[in-house]
């Protein structure tokens, strides 16, 4: 028998459930969302991962929130930041500004990796059950500043990096409006963001916000 709280009690069509929650609302940005963590929480080894109810979000989280200028559709915002304080982000959003987050994240999560998701799998699944049908009425993009986790030798190096295919054209932008990028990044852009922020600037007002972990005050 599952046991309760653990990942063991979160059958695919439940992750499924929780992934779909996530995702409701992503419309134009819906083939960047990726099912790529939600599947690997249903292949996950370590079964007794605690899966539990969460509390409010994070103060960095909030202080963040507080930054956000009002969404704008003709604007792109991006956001580059940590797994967990992304999945808040995208859960506070959700819950007070109707945005729905296009998870472009193509981490493979294992125990045995560099990137385990130990933090990252029970905030989805928890979080993406409390969302329910949560309304949404815009989108934007949200990346995991962890793809670039310092190596560790003994570790399975699951890392990634943005690719072509992991975030929108400049054309399909122009169909949906967008005439402006506005992106967050935790530290400072890392390359493949950098060079994606590079092409946008070639048809779009492009405005970054670098090192908002010292803004926000927070470690990670």
């Amino acid at each position: 028998m599952a046991r309760a709280g653990t990942l063991a009690a979160w059958p695919e069509a439940r992750v499924a459930q929780a992934m779909r929650a996530w995702r409701r609302g992503a419309g134009p940005l819906e083939p960047w969302f990726r099912a790529t963590p939600f599947a690997a929480a249903c292949h996950y080894r370590d079964r007794a991962l605690p899966v539990k109810d969460h509390g409010a979000p994070p103060r960095a989280v909030e202080k963040l929130l507080r930054l956000l200028p009002a969404p704008d559709p003709r604007t792109l915002w991006i956001f580059d930041l940590p797994g967990p304080l992304a999945i808040w982000l995208a859960y506070a959003l959700r819950r007070r500004r109707a945005l729905t987050a296009a998870l472009a994240w193509n981490g493979w999560y294992d125990p045995r990796g560099i990137l385990d998701g130990r933090e990252e799998i029970p905030l989805l699944l928890a979080l993406g059950a409390k969302l329910g049908r949560a309304p949404a009425r815009g989108v934007y993009l949200l990346l995991d500043s962890s793809r670039h986790a310092e190596p560790r030798s003994a570790r399975l190096d699951n890392r990634y990096a943005l690719g072509e295919e992991d975030v929108p054209t400049l054309e399909h932008l122009a169909e949906m409006g967008v005439t402006r990028a506005r992106a967050w990044a935790w530290t400072e852009p890392e390359e493949d963001l950098a060079a994606y922020l590079a092409y946008l600037g070639r048809r779009l007002r492009v405005r970054v916000t670098a090192s908002v972990r010292r803004k926000v005050g927070a470690d990670g």
